[in-house]
């Protein structure tokens, strides 16, 4: 596991002027062993779908993220709301449409005009897409055992579980997702940090940290008195955001451009682009 000094924090006007990054940058930039697409890559492709993924594809990500969500007929879609009324066309509750309602959005044109006719796709056509591509963070938005099962039904028939994450929101998401995708990596979506060592206890090994709880001293050492990774979001992965975080040794980040966080994850361990 890779220790960062304080000093990392020095280098950020030394980066901002061009200069090679540090030994300590380098040594804490390779330590980053995953980068996942926030959303597939939601800061130049509509968030949730096949575009965002694809990008997310091009950039070197380990994984996309994506948010699922049941349609009225119980069909698993990617979404991040429960409703449909940001980010497409359409009004209303997912819960509350049929697949084919689904379908006929448009989820990309409220992104930008280049995007329209994107669809909302369902977890069967991201999987596919997916196989043999990259990975598959699928962060759980609803509860219930039948939503759980039905997911890791998916993830068996059209994914590939080995390299599927899987974003638990509870330490009941967590139980019954370890027996029903044991070859899964799990991400504590932690709601507090009170909540770091059930989720460890339940045999979550990643726990993810809001940036906000980073001004507590001791949030970074629950994490690592549990015996766990630590996984940070980084925004638009510039030098600026991702050098403070490389402080706390986190071996996993995620970013809404992973395009320019692999770059500045290249560019800080003293890579030629």
């Amino acid at each position: 596991m890779v220790r960062v000094i304080p000093a990392v924090l020095l280098v950020l006007p030394a980066l901002a002027a061009g200069p090679a990054p540090t030994p300590a940058v380098a040594r804490a930039a390779a330590g980053v062993r995953e980068v996942i697409g926030h959303q597939g890559s939601c800061a130049d492709r509509p968030g949730n779908t096949l575009a965002g993924l694809r990008r997310a594809i091009e950039a070197g990500a380990h994984a996309s993220e994506v948010d699922v969500r049941t349609t009225r007929d119980g069909v698993l879609v990617c979404l991040h709301d429960a409703e449909v009324d940001k980010t497409t066309d359409g009004t209303g509750k997912v819960a509350a449409l049929t697949p084919a309602d689904v379908r006929r959005l448009d989820a990309g044109t409220r992104f930008d005009a280049k995007f329209r006719g994107e669809r909302v796709p369902t977890l069967r056509e991201v999987l596919a897409a997916a196989f043999g591509k990259v990975g598959v963070m699928l962060d759980l938005k609803e509860d219930g055992d039948a939503y759980l099962a039905q997911i890791a039904a998916e993830v068996r028939k059209h994914g590939e579980p080995k390299r599927a994450v899987v974003g638990v929101r509870s330490v009941a998401h967590a139980t019954t997702m370890r027996k029903l995708l044991p070859e899964a990596r799990q991400i504590g979506l932690v709601p507090t940090l009170d909540d770091v060592r059930p989720f460890a206890a339940a045999g979550v090994t990643v726990i993810r940290l809001w940036p906000r709880w980073l001004s507590d001293a001791g949030a970074v050492a629950r994490v690592r008195e549990a015996k766990c990774e630590l996984h940070l979001g980084t925004g638009g992965g510039t030098p600026a955001e991702v050098v403070p975080l490389l402080a706390h040794a986190p071996e996993s980040l995620a970013s809404d451009d992973p395009t320019r966080l692999v770059r500045t994850l290249r560019e800080l361990r003293g890579r030629r682009p």
